[in-house]
C-alpha cells in the first residue's frame, strides 16, 4: 500500500508538472506572437530606418574607397565622398558639384585631373565641348548633325558657309547659313557654341 501511495504522488506530481509547463509555454508562445505581430504591423525592426528614407548611390574613380553606399534620402556628394574616403590627390575636384543633391540609383564618377583634360581635348577636336555644346566653327559633318534639327545637307551647308566665309563670330550667325532660319536658331541655339 505504501508503494502504491508513492506512485499515486509521484504520477500526480508528473501530471501537474506537465501541466504548468503546458500552460507556461502556451501562455509564453501567445506573449512571442502579440510581440511578432505588433512588430511586424509597424513594418519597422527596431534599430533600422525605413528603406524609403534611405539611397542607395555608386562612386568610383578618383576616391580612395570607390562603392556603393546607402545614405540619408537628402544626402549631397560631400557626404558621399566622405564615406568613400575622400579624393585622391589627383582628383579633378574642381569639376565636382559638392553640394549637388543626390537621388537614389545615381552614379558618379570622379575623374582625374590628367582624364578630365584629356576627356576635354577629345571633346573640343570633335567639335563638341566639356558643356555638351557643338562648336559650330570645329565641328565636323557628323557632329553637327548630332544637332536637333541638323541632318546632312545643313551640316555641309554649315562647313560650306564658314570655309567660304570663315568662322563664326557669335551663334546667331548660323541664321545666315541657306536653309537655317530664325525657328531653327530658337530651337538649336542652347546647343551650339562659337
Amino acid at each position: 500500500m505504501f508503494l502504491q501511495e508513492m506512485l499515486m504522488r509521484k504520477l500526480i506530481f508528473l501530471l501537474l508538472l506537465l501541466f504548468s509547463m503546458s500552460f507556461c509555454g502556451c501562455g509564453n508562445t501567445s506573449y512571442l506572437e502579440t510581440k511578432t505581430a505588433k512588430t511586424e504591423s509597424d513594418g519597422v525592426i527596431e534599430g533600422e530606418e525605413q528603406d524609403t528614407d534611405l539611397i542607395y548611390v555608386q562612386i568610383d574613380g578618383a576616391v580612395k574607397k570607390p562603392g556603393v553606399y546607402k545614405l540619408p534620402a537628402d544626402s549631397r556628394v560631400f557626404l558621399l565622398v566622405e564615406k568613400a574616403g575622400g579624393l585622391k590627390e589627383d582628383a579633378a575636384d574642381s569639376e565636382l558639384n559638392l553640394a549637388e543633391l543626390l537621388t537614389d540609383g545615381q552614379k558618379l564618377t570622379v575623374l582625374t585631373k590628367k582624364e578630365l583634360k584629356e576627356q576635354k581635348k577629345t571633346a573640343e577636336e570633335s567639335g563638341t565641348k566639356a558643356d555638351g555644346k557643338v562648336d559650330i566653327n570645329r565641328a565636323d559633318q557628323d557632329t553637327l548633325t548630332t544637332i536637333s534639327g541638323i541632318g546632312p545637307s545643313r551640316a555641309a551647308a554649315i562647313i560650306a558657309y564658314r570655309e567660304e566665309n570663315g568662322p563664326f563670330k557669335k551663334t546667331e550667325d548660323i541664321t545666315n547659313v541657306s536653309g537655317i532660319g530664325d525657328s531653327t536658331y530658337q530651337r538649336i541655339k542652347d546647343k551650339i557654341t562659337v
